[in-house]
């Protein structure tokens, strides 16, 4: 791997590719992993989206699908800026992700400085935990795009949102 470049392991709205390139330019997709030992959950509210934020929780026995995406250096600091790194939102953290041939590869990812208790299984998360319609259909449309396992984004149509649309300005961008 070139030097003046890393690997990001996006698992959220970073799935979509119109969306990771609205602040990251020189992302290119490389293909998709698992991220083993750790759940998806949300916990903190972002005015943006207009509902909870994705995270990932440490946790035995659970995984997570993602996209692994290659960027310059240069990128760094604007992947962190839209991670919210520079206001305590996120921390970047670096993860060994699987991919689909068993290759494993170190990647920078983002967990929230904050993490929700966990669940118990089936447990359906709580409606001030939920995310927005708007940043589930992100989400999902990523998933599809990035051909992430059906079972997986079939468990990712299964999560509730809080019927809420995000911000007209985020939309924009989106074009959803």
């Amino acid at each position: 791997m070139a030097s003046d470049t890393f690997l990001y392991f996006a698992y959220g709205s970073n799935l979509l590719k119109k969306r990771i390139h609205i602040n990251n330019p020189t992302a290119v997709f490389i293909g998709i992993g698992k991220l083993n030992e750790h759940q998806l959950d949300f916990i903190k509210y972002s005015e943006n989206w207009r509902g909870s934020s994705a995270t990932i929780i440490p946790t035995q026995d659970h995984y997570i699908w993602g996209a692994i995406w290659r960027l310059h250096n240069n990128d760094m600091k604007s992947l962190d800026r839209q991670e919210g790194v520079d206001t305590n939102w996120y921390f970047p953290k670096s993860v060994e992700v699987v991919t689909p041939e068993g290759e494993k590869l170190k990647c920078r990812t983002y967990q929230q400085t904050i993490n929700p208790p966990l669940r118990a299984p089936g447990e359906e998360l709580p409606i001030e935990r939920r995310p927005s319609s708007t940043y589930m259909d992100c989400i999902i449309k990523g998933a599809v795009e990035c051909n992430l396992p059906e079972d997986y984004i079939v468990k990712l149509k299964k999560i509730p949102h809080n019927g809420q649309k995000a911000s007209q300005k985020m939309i924009d961008q989106l074009n959803l």
